[in-house]
């Protein structure tokens, strides 16, 4: 689920588009994912019926099934850089242990993760992610552009060296043809 609990999209982050979304290992024929814009969910939460909207992104796997899976979802993201911080709420049911991960498609690279372990009952946790994560920067640190410099002038120093130290050894007899 993407929204805030309250549906306001107050979180700094919301699904603009829903892409593709499908099984990659373990699809029983019970499984179920939902993705879309405000769906609808029903929770019960404490005896009592809960109903929400969303934006969501669900999976439903089927009771006592702790088969492994692995799910995915293209989504297009709103981030709002102004925040700190973004989040996400995650509701977990059930017992089983879930990794949730955000990854870049086009990249490859891994924005964040998250595992969580259930127990039995519905909880709903906010995943915090810094808005920078989502877009990565290739650029170098200062840091290693200076310690790369000073080991390429300790390198030459070393070579320096052993070069002169060789020229100044004197040859012996015995080292000839």
């Amino acid at each position: 689920m993407f929204n805030d609990l309250s549906g306001t999209n107050q979180n700094g982050i919301r699904v603009m588009e829903f892409g593709s979304h499908g099984w990659l290992l373990g699809n029983d024929s019970n499984d179920r994912i939902d993705a879309a814009h405000s769906l609808t969910f029903i929770d019960v939460l404490y005896n009592s019926t809960v109903t929400k909207i969303g934006d969501i992104v669900g999976f439903f796997k089927g009771n006592n099934d702790f088969h492994h899976t692995r799910m995915y979802v293209d989504v297009v993201l709103d981030v709002d850089m102004d925040l700190r911080q973004v989040y996400m709420v995650i509701m977990l049911a059930g017992a089983g242990t879930t990794t949730f991960q955000l990854i870049n498609k086009a990249t490859g690279v891994m924005i964040s993760q998250d595992t969580e372990t259930g127990n039995s009952y519905s909880r709903y946790l906010q995943w915090w992610v810094p808005p920078g994560a989502f877009f990565a920067k290739q650029e170098i640190e200062t840091t290693l552009v200076v310690l790369l410099a000073a080991a390429t002038i300790g390198i030459m120093v070393i070579f320096t060296l052993v070069s002169f130290r060789r020229k100044t050894s004197p040859v012996r007899d015995s080292d000839g043809l």
